[in-house]
């Protein structure tokens, strides 16, 4: 590796290297960025190319998210967001309820593509850009410098930049080193077994069902394989949900009938739901973006949108700061300009939360029957209330900017 070069401006960050550790949406779409802007980078993913795309996980992708992709230059022939979905689903043992949000957003559906689907075509495109992605390549630690900070890799090699953007998820290495932040978090007594059905989707929308035994969901992604949810005790392994189990459950709870009786179930996974924010996302030269940063709950899907949101935010401010004429303004106001968007979908997605975890012990004085009357109200209340019909939507499918 060559040394990084000294700065061209003292009010700027030069003409040098960035250095991107973790290779998912985020890391990727400002390497999109940078690339385009013609700034140097390398990104740093401790796993194999072949690995990259990890399991099926998230795959909902907000309208805004893509139409920030779009003005990255992230969206081309190789990477398309073609799969809609404009309508969701609420069932309970009662009723069900059929919720067409598109039509209060107009026309601003979610668009499906699956995380790792996304992570393997992005990668593939950036290489093909000529964008450098080191893989295997396992950070240990990270440094400021008086000039930047240095990435020291598992294999004793140190990366100098001046700049270094953690992208490597909520267990992240860089985020150790930004001083002085204290994260507050938050954690609910329950949990979600998540699993892979070898199927297409029982209905082609995305289903929530609030059901006395516990929360159950699908999840569109591929014609062939659906993710599904289903609430467990917080003290659950594995061993407690046998695929039998996990059959009659989904069945029960999500009113399939026998529509699951011949499905293969792969893939499990537990979800704890936990939430965190930082006070702060960057210190100096380093900057966190995405689950580095913080922490949302899979309710309403937030997650991977948030982290794009986030690196488009970021790649912008490290382009100004890039620039002939240096200008650090908007980098410097990375974390007052995405924490009240952030604290924001922290607020929807934890009242989706308590909506649909019916019967989980969230407060003592609302948990079981009192707690499943609620969720059944704001069902009520998507119906017949069309002021909080259209918040929802909005909020739902990310019309609006994240």
């Amino acid at each position: 590796m060559n040394d990084v070069r000294e700065r061209n401006d003292g009010a700027g960050l030069g003409r040098d290297r960035v250095v991107l550790v973790g290779a998912g949406p985020a890391g990727l779409t400002i390497g999109f960025m940078l690339a385009r802007a013609e700034i140097p980078f390398v990104i740093l993913e401790r796993r194999s190319l072949a690995d990259v795309g990890g399991p099926p996980k998230a795959g909902s992708i907000d309208y805004r998210t893509v139409e920030l992709l779009t003005t990255a230059g992230v969206v081309c022939d190789s990477v398309r967001f073609e799969t809609r979905n404009g309508v969701c689903e609420f069932r309970t043992p009662e009723e069900q309820v059929i919720f067409d949000y598109g039509a209060w957003t107009g026309d601003r559906p979610h668009y499906i593509y699956p995380q790792h689907l996304l992570v393997e075509a992005m990668c593939a495109e950036l290489l093909r850009r000529g964008g450098e992605i080191q893989f295997g390549a396992t950070v240990t630690g990270v440094e400021h410098t008086p000039v930047g900070a240095s990435v020291e890799l598992a294999s004793g090699e140190r990366l100098a930049a001046s700049a270094v953007v953690g992208c490597d998820g909520a267990r992240s290495t860089v985020a150790g080193v930004v001083s002085g932040v204290d994260f507050i978090e938050e954690s609910i007594p329950a949990r979600l077994l998540a699993v892979i059905g070898h199927c297409g989707p029982l209905v082609d929308r995305t289903v929530y069902a609030a059901h006395p035994q516990g929360y159950a969901a699908q999840m569109r992604r591929t014609p062939q394989q659906t993710r599904f949810y289903l609430e467990a005790r917080l003290e659950d392994t594995a061993d407690d949900w046998p695929e039998d189990r996990v059959r009659c459950e989904l069945a029960e709870r999500l009113l399939a009938g026998s529509a699951l009786d011949d499905v293969r179930f792969t893939d499990w996974s537990f979800v704890d739901l936990k939430m965190r924010m930082p006070q702060t996302m960057q210190d100096r030269h380093v900057f966190l973006v995405g689950d580095a940063a913080h922490v949302i709950t899979p309710f309403g899907g937030k997650g991977m949108n948030l982290a794009i949101g986030d690196a488009v935010e970021l790649a912008s401010g490290l382009i100004e700061a890039f620039a002939a004429t240096p200008d650090r303004s908007r980098l410097d106001a990375y974390s007052t300009t995405r924490l009240p968007i952030l604290w924001r979908t922290q607020a929807f997605s934890n009242w989706m939360l308590r909506t649909a975890l019916a019967g989980a012990p969230l407060t003592a004085a609302a948990s079981g029957p009192f707690a499943y009357g609620i969720g059944r109200g704001w069902i009520s209340a998507l119906q017949h209330d069309p002021l909080f019909a259209r918040w929802f939507a909005h909020a739902y499918a990310g019309a609006d900017p994240l």
